[in-house]
C-alpha cells in the first residue's frame, strides 16, 4: 500500500523556523522586562522627588508663615526699616525668628524611597539694593551618601513688616 505524499506547503514547520521563532520570542520577551525593571526605577526616583519637593515646600510654608507674623502688630521698625548693615535688617530679623542659626542650616532628615535624606536651607540677606529686607532662600534635598541633589529651590521672601516700611 502506497501513502500519498503531502505537498510541501502541508508538511508543517521546519526546525530551523521553529528555533528563529522562540528566538525572536525570547527577544520580544527580555526587552519587555528590561523596559519594565527601567520603568520601575524611574518611578522609585520619581516618588523619590515628588516626596523631596513636599518636603521643601513644608518648610517654605512655614518660613512665609513666620514672615507673615514677623513684627506684625508693631508699629513699622524705622531701625530695621532702613538697616545700614545686613544684621540690623528685617531678613536679619526674620531669619533669627525661624531659628536659622548656621549658614547651611540643616533642617532634618527623613527616609525618601528607603534611603536617609537631609534637607538643608540656605539664607542670604546681605543685600544693600533692598535695605536688608529680602531673604533669599536655597533649599537642597541630598542624600547622606553625596552631596547629589535630588531636589533644588530659590526663592525669595519679603517679611511682611517691610511693606509697612515709609
Amino acid at each position: 500500500m502506497l501513502t500519498p505524499k503531502l505537498p510541501q506547503q502541508e508538511q508543517g514547520f521546519a526546525l530551523t523556523e521553529v528555533l528563529i521563532s522562540l528566538l525572536i520570542i525570547s527577544l520580544f520577551i527580555a526587552v519587555t522586562m528590561q523596559a519594565t525593571l527601567i520603568a520601575a526605577i524611574f518611578k522609585a526616583k520619581a516618588e523619590q522627588h515628588d516626596e523631596a519637593i513636599t518636603w521643601i515646600q513644608e518648610d517654605l510654608e512655614f518660613v512665609k508663615h513666620q514672615a507673615s507674623e514677623y513684627k506684625k502688630n508693631d508699629y513699622p521698625d524705622i531701625a530695621r526699616c532702613n538697616a545700614t548693615t545686613a544684621n540690623d535688617g528685617l531678613a536679619a530679623g526674620l531669619l533669627s525668628t525661624i531659628g536659622h542659626t548656621s549658614n547651611p542650616k540643616t533642617i532634618g532628615s527623613r527616609i525618601l524611597g528607603g534611603k536617609d535624606f537631609i534637607l538643608t536651607r540656605t539664607a542670604v540677606y546681605d543685600t544693600p539694593s533692598y535695605s536688608f529686607k529680602l531673604l533669599q532662600l536655597t533649599y537642597k534635598v541630598m542624600p547622606l551618601s553625596d552631596n547629589d541633589a535630588i531636589a533644588m529651590l530659590s526663592t525669595e521672601v519679603i517679611p511682611d513688616a517691610a511693606l509697612k516700611c515709609p
